[in-house]
């Protein structure tokens, strides 16, 4: 019994060293990824790429509790904009809020669509 018992620790200790393998690319996910490597990598992308069709998930993500996302989403839209609306995703939610209302309205009324 001691070797199917060694076998088993080795098979054990294998599986775990492959865990941290088993998480998903942060090139997969999207902007609404409960990873945040996903969400920041789909928020930079947009950006660098000047994707107009991202604009309204990147407002949405204006309104995140995480500070990295807010930061990376202003940047791209303002990348991709060259506004910011007011919006300074250092401010505490109350301060944000007009500004997060100016970029829906934005969005609603295709103020940056495409060639526009």
């Amino acid at each position: 019994m001691p070797d199917r018992r060694a076998m088993l620790i080795a098979l054990v200790l294998g599986a775990i060293a492959l865990l941290p393998g088993c998480a998903p690319a942060a090139s997969t996910g999207g902007f609404h990824s409960p990873n945040p490597a996903s969400k920041l990598y789909a928020i930079r992308m947009a950006g660098e790429t000047r994707d107009r069709t991202a604009i309204p998930q990147l407002v949405e993500q204006l309104d995140s509790d995480d500070p990295a996302v807010r930061v990376f989403a202003i940047n791209a839209l303002e990348r991709i904009t060259n506004q910011r609306l007011g919006y300074n995703p250092y401010v505490d939610e109350v301060d944000r809020r007009s500004a997060i209302e100016a970029w829906v309205d934005a969005v609603k009324s295709n103020r940056f669509a495409q060639g526009n």
